[in-house]
């Protein structure tokens, strides 16, 4: 099992608040770095307190972890999050909400798999390709 684990410099809860809004999920489960420390550790500066050390939620039936590094994340990168909902009309609500304050990089198209495929940068810096499952429509077939 692979599981992706999203990582941001401060801005974990916020970027779990909006996910949780665009694909409707439930609460995430997460534990700010004030809540736990190793032993032996020390005491985290107070920032750090606030930022998540590690946090799970559901989205499209995968759990996907996310924390707050420490050291500076560089936005984006060489992974791609592909969400895949059930139809052209849910892939256009997903796709329209993580496009706000984000950069469009694969307008929505029809391909010979799907009859909505698009991809977006989000305002976070993530990757996302947007697929429905529902297949295009062969040519001639009502």
């Amino acid at each position: 099992m692979i599981t992706p684990y999203i990582v941001f410099n401060g801005e974990c809860n916020d970027a779990l608040e909006f996910y949780r809004s665009v694909f409707k999920c439930d609460e995430p489960k997460a534990l700010p770095y004030g809540d736990y420390m190793p032993e032996g550790s020390k005491t985290p500066p107070e920032l750090l307190r606030t930022w998540v050390m590690h946090a799970e939620m559901v989205i499209c039936g995968t759990n996907v972890w996310f924390a707050d590094e420490a050291v500076p994340v560089d936005k984006g990168g060489s992974i791609k999050l592909s969400a895949t909902v059930p139809n052209s009309k849910e892939a256009v609500v997903v796709f329209d909400a993580l496009s706000v304050g984000g950069e469009i990089t694969l307008p929505p198209t029809e391909t010979f798999y799907s009859v909505f495929h698009a991809a977006v940068t989000d305002k976070f810096g993530v990757n996302w390709n947007v697929v429905a499952e529902e297949a295009p429509k062969k040519e001639g077939t009502p």
